[in-house]
């Protein structure tokens, strides 16, 4: 059992740091305002000392040694020292996936990249990411999703950027220090207009000492999230020292942007496809928009996918669209400038003020004091983790791109196997290896079974359903078409329950992950119209289905979908054309014979009815005529 101890108590904490610490230092309370003191509504947060999750914010030295702990007890998780902070503390990134760092088929894996923690305040977001540490560990062997993204794709993590600034919020968990020019006397909004120090540090902490009571240092530090390169010192205040959005020197100048750049190579940078900067407050989603119109859609598309996650789970984390190239030097701008994939910058709750909902703490029933939504109260943490791991684990399943047809075999009712095919891979091309290509005979039943490359449903307690907030047809669509002088069009009649969630491979089972395959049987029409010269016809095998992302198939799998200049690449659609919606797979010729050996040459076949009278037939009956007239 882990021993949970908290710091201090905060009867004691309101005794004692008044004491320490200037006059020009103000206190949180839960109900008492004063010259010195602010009422917040509700019991303010105090850093618990747990290396599990609790209902509260745990100090930093625990998670850091929760962290470490995990790194050592999975093999799945690296621990990655990516800088140092002013103050020589680690800053250090944690990397999620196998070994060999390439995908099933031998490419270089896809990559995801989560900051957390650049503004030092904001304690929702290391224990959001945190979060989904845990449940990436926790579901690692889940034969499903997790399992799938650790093995194929490489997520990194940072949980806390600005470390030295987090130490000191965490130092003085109810002090801040006064805005500039305000005395004690000052009315309660312009004391505390724009807070600094201890509890409301936002910056990092260059030259800073570590003491509350020494004023000189208090407005020192760089806006970590105004220290990008794309749209460095665009807004007012981002070249003055001394205000809050002080963007550095020059792009990059603090160690711990530099950390985050660091971080960024372990994907490497050339694969990255998804960047989040976690904050708080607001409950929104900011999203940049660079002048490429193929990445502001997928971008608006996941967004919207991210919101209904969240939904699904009891709150509303809705997309604030950028203008189309428009910024403020974020890390989420540099990032969808420079790479030229999806970010956003996710502001956990409480929200501030949008939709008609309460204010910062107010939401909690609090009193809204000014800045109190950087403040949630612990009661709130545990619900707020929960809430955002779906959707940031569906987020790196999307990215990791469009399923395509891996395998196809198809058996007949002695189970022995007349087609099977296998698309080999080879650099950013495939082709399709056909192992066996038997007749199929008119009137007799198969099983037919397709291996996807990705876990193509989710599961709940074992049930197939939807993934939280999302809608797709759970059923796939299959089809034989072709044309044997006519047309033929016959659907097969599937289900959710053709989904495969039992080991077995081949004609068995799924593959490598859950619902990664189908198993349907089906029985091939009889008197199709076949050749007069090969006895046989050629049907077209179609396959149509979604992931639980909602991604269609890739519909040409011969050319390897990648990401490149803000956009899927190699992804065709039904008709061929290459773009970022797949379809229809087509790329299946099936022999057919009739097993009646009815011959034909013209009419139509429709479901597997109707055709010309066989000549065979003719034939014979003809002979029994001349036979008769003989008599």
């Amino acid at each position: 059992m882990v021993k949970i101890i908290k710091k201090s108590a905060i009867a004691c904490l309101a005794a004692l740091l008044p004491f320490s610490v200037s006059s020009e230092v103000l206190t949180y309370t839960e109900n008492t305002n004063s010259n010195t003191q602010i009422a917040f509504g509700y019991p303010l947060p105090i850093p618990i000392d747990s290396m599990t999750a609790v209902n509260g914010f745990r100090s930093y030295e625990f998670l850091k040694a929760h962290h470490e702990s995990l790194a050592m007890l999975n093999p799945e998780m690296t621990s990655i020292q990516v800088g140092t902070t002013h103050n020589n503390r680690e800053i250090i990134a944690y990397q999620f996936g196998d070994a060999n760092n390439v995908d099933s088929d031998g490419l270089i894996e896809p990559a995801f990249l989560i900051n957390g923690t650049i503004h030092a305040r904001e304690w929702q977001s290391p224990e959001v990411v945190t979060e989904l540490i845990e449940q990436i560990l926790e579901r690692k062997t889940d034969e499903s999703m997790v399992q799938y993204l650790l093995e194929n794709t490489n997520i990194v993590i940072l949980p806390v950027l600005n470390v030295d600034g987090f130490l000191q919020t965490q130092r003085y968990p109810i002090n801040v220090t006064n805005s500039p020019g305000t005395t004690a006397s000052s009315s309660q909004s312009e004391k505390f207009a724009q807070p600094r120090d201890g509890r409301m540090r936002r910056k990092n902490m260059p030259n800073v000492d570590e003491v509350l009571s020494t004023e000189t240092d208090r407005f020192n530090g760089v806006d970590l999230n105004r220290n990008s390169f794309h749209f460095f010192g665009v807004q007012e205040g981002n070249n003055d020292p001394l205000s809050l959005i002080y963007g550095g020197t020059n792009p990059f100048s603090e160690p711990e942007t530099q950390a985050l750049l660091e971080a960024a190579k372990l994907g490497p940078e050339s694969e990255l496809r998804f960047y989040q900067d976690t904050h708080s407050f607001s409950r929104v989603l900011f999203v940049p928009q660079p002048n490429n119109a193929r990445l502001n859609t997928i971008t608006q598309n996941i967004a919207t996918r991210f919101q209904n996650a969240t939904i699904s789970q009891g709150a509303n984390y809705f997309p604030v669209i950028d203008d189309v190239g428009v910024g403020i030097a974020t890390t989420a701008d540099y990032f969808a400038y420079e790479h030229l994939i999806p970010t956003w910058t996710l502001e956990i709750e409480p929200p501030q003020g949008f939709q008609g909902e309460p204010n910062g703490g107010a939401f909690y029933g609090g009193t809204g004091a000014s800045h109190s939504g950087f403040v949630s109260p612990d009661s709130a943490i545990a619900r707020i983790r929960d809430q955002l791991a779906p959707a940031q684990l569906l987020m790196f399943y999307h990215q990791a791109g469009p399923a395509y047809v891996k395998s196809i075999r198809i058996a007949d009712a002695n189970g022995q196997v007349v087609y099977a095919a296998d698309w080999q891979t080879n650099g950013n091309t495939r082709s399709l290896n056909i192992l066996t290509d038997q007749n199929l005979n008119g009137g007799e039943q198969y099983q037919l079974w397709v291996q996807f490359s990705k876990p193509m449903r989710w599961r709940n307690n074992g049930a197939l359903m939807q993934y939280p907030g999302q809608s797709v047809t759970l059923s796939p669509s299959l089809s034989f078409t072709g044309n044997a002088n006519g047309s033929f069009n016959r659907n097969i009649s599937t289900g959710a329950s053709n989904w495969q969630d039992q080991s077995g491979g081949e004609l068995t089972g799924f593959a490598n992950y859950r619902d990664d395959a189908l198993l349907v049987s089906f029985t091939m029409p009889a008197n199709v119209n076949v050749s007069s010269t090969s006895g046989t016809t050629n049907f077209n095998l179609n396959i149509s289905v979604q992931d639980f992302a909602g991604l269609d198939i890739d519909a040409n799998p011969a050319t390897v979908v990648d990401w490149a200049n803000g956009s899927w690449s190699g992804l065709e659609n039904t008709n061929g054309t290459l773009g970022d919606i797949g379809g229809t797979d087509s790329s299946y010729q099936i022999k057919v014979a009739n097993s009646s050996l009815t011959l034909s040459t013209g009419g139509n076949s429709s479901g597997g009815g109707g055709g010309s009278v066989p000549w065979l037939i003719l034939l014979v009956l003809g002979l029994v005529r001349l036979k008769r007239k003989s008599r």
